[in-house]
């Protein structure tokens, strides 16, 4: 009987790619945030920013409860490296600047903010990615415009390439219209955070970004 009620309820999608990457919104406390959340890794997000400066430990634990524990290694957290050790998430996000705590273990993920090819040098060795841009004016912030061109990017991404450089994401503005571009100017993934969080309905907007940055049609359309 447990079974077939299991049966009935809709399954989660497989993740996307991890270089499909959602930030949250800074604010300590959203309306809905948590659900909608939740809907979004059930769809199939494969990486989350958890990004919340005003957060306490206690108030991260407390995030970590009423997450499934199964989507716990796909998000990263910028603060309480501890907390992403012990839960065993998916890894430590580091603004730039910020150095990699000495205690940090061989092998645990590590990723960067960047906005030059001197911050992408400087940063730690040990990196899964970074995310460097803003690569096209910001979709949330109306008056934040990109201090680089597009190709100036591409030629950092191609200097950081030829030197064995790791994976590299392009954050600031990406929408479904420009995400193609993205993958066209050389970046290894994309970053996002206005384009889903002022959407209607946030999860079709992941979905559209997934389905442009591939090119095709995606798997997980039907996925709610």
């Amino acid at each position: 009987m447990f079974k077939f009620l299991r049966n009935l309820l809709p399954r989660a999608a497989e993740p996307a790619e991890p270089n499909l990457v959602l930030i949250t919104r800074p604010e300590p406390d959203l309306p809905g945030e948590r659900r909608v959340l939740k809907r979004l890794l059930h769809a199939g997000l494969g990486r989350l920013h958890l990004r919340k400066p005003d957060w306490s430990a206690e108030d991260h634990q407390r995030f970590l409860d009423d997450i499934p524990q199964a989507y716990w290694p796909r998000i990263v957290l910028y603060t309480h490296a501890d907390i992403v050790l012990s839960r065993g998430l998916g890894g430590l996000h580091l603004k730039a600047g910020e150095r990699l705590p000495r205690s940090w273990p061989e092998g645990r993920p590590v990723s960067t903010s960047c906005h030059s090819y001197e911050e992408l040098r400087d940063g730690p060795r040990r990196r899964a990615y970074s995310v460097l841009g803003p690569l096209f004016p910001s979709v949330s912030k109306r008056d934040h415009a990109p201090r680089r061109t597009p190709r100036e990017l591409e030629v950092i991404l191609q200097r950081w390439r030829s030197e064995g450089g790791c994976p590299v994401y392009a954050l600031g503005g990406v929408t479904p219209e420009n995400a193609a571009r993205a993958r066209d100017h050389g970046f290894d993934g994309i970053a996002f955070v206005g384009c889903v969080w002022e959407a209607e309905d946030p999860v079709s907007a992941f979905l559209d970004l997934e389905r442009a940055w591939l090119g095709q049609a995606s798997r997980r359309r039907g996925a709610r």
